[in-house]
């Protein structure tokens, strides 16, 4: 009797039933745990790719003559209005489309203001602008997500967006603003227009993120487009960066208009 109870599951009742789903219940409680784990490091590779692509750009920028930038982001331009017409959401995606323009133009114009004018000396002071546009949007990203996934239970847009929460966002726009102020005090930029970006560069990169959440959510679709095969599109790569980068530019043209915080500028301490 006792050797049926331990023998085939089909003969030997309801123990040996139990203990033989007993692995079958492990392996599903170890598939569970991996799970989150898995969307981790899925999550992080995307983060790495926008990562790289973020540094290709201000290597190309800083290093390369305008003209090689320019071509970049003509590219750029191409490939990310081409995915909006395949999201096919029609006026929406044509105020998306404007503002990744622009923000391109503007990232064209900041590097080749001398070029176009800019008062002499500038040309020293554009690396900066170009890093203090690009890193802090990288640290943004990357410290919004860790947070968020680590503790963020409040969603701000459940309805767009339902992975962003508001610990994520605040821890988000801390990074940005440390990342920003850190530029500035490496390379020694005026204080004034550094904080008025690391106040600022947060909040106006969440708006380029979630005005592209909610063109894909319309056309309800995951990613914009494909050619960065599993990491999406390239909007969905610079989307934070294109508002981004005209908000940078604004502040960039304030400063080298009125010499904002600079000596015997409009704002000599800040």
């Amino acid at each position: 009797m006792g050797g049926r109870v331990l023998g085939d599951v089909g003969d030997a009742g309801p123990v040996a039933g139990l203990l033989g789903d007993r692995p079958r219940r492990r392996a599903r409680v170890v598939r569970r745990a991996r799970a989150p784990l898995r969307k981790v490091v899925r999550d992080l590779r995307r983060r790495t790719i926008t990562a790289v692509i973020y540094a290709a750009i201000v290597l190309v920028a800083v290093a390369a003559p305008p003209i090689v930038l320019w071509i970049l982001l003509v590219a750029a331009g191409r490939g990310g209005l081409s995915e909006l017409r395949r999201l096919r959401v029609g006026t929406p995606a044509l105020v998306f489309g404007a503002l990744f323009v622009l923000g391109l133009v503007c990232l064209a114009l900041l590097r080749s203001a001398e070029a176009l004018g800019a008062r002499p000396g500038t040309a020293e002071w554009i690396p900066v602008w170009l890093l203090l546009a690009i890193f802090p949007t990288w640290a943004a990203d990357i410290g919004a997500y860790l947070v968020g996934s680590a503790v963020g239970r409040r969603r701000i847009a459940p309805s767009i967006s339902p992975g962003k929460t508001l610990e994520g966002t605040v821890a988000g726009f801390i990074a940005c603003a440390l990342a920003a102020v850190a530029v500035g005090m490496v390379f020694g930029l005026s204080r004034a227009p550094v904080y008025i970006v690391a106040v600022g560069l947060g909040p106006v990169g969440l708006v380029g993120d979630l005005l592209e959440s909610s063109l894909k959510r319309r056309a309800g679709v995951k990613d914009s487009g494909a050619i960065l095969p599993g990491h999406g599109g390239l909007l969905d790569r610079l989307d934070s960066l294109v508002t981004g980068a005209t908000f940078v530019f604004m502040v960039f043209i304030l400063w080298l208009l009125t010499g904002l915080g600079s000596e015997g500028g409009i704002v000599d301490r800040f």
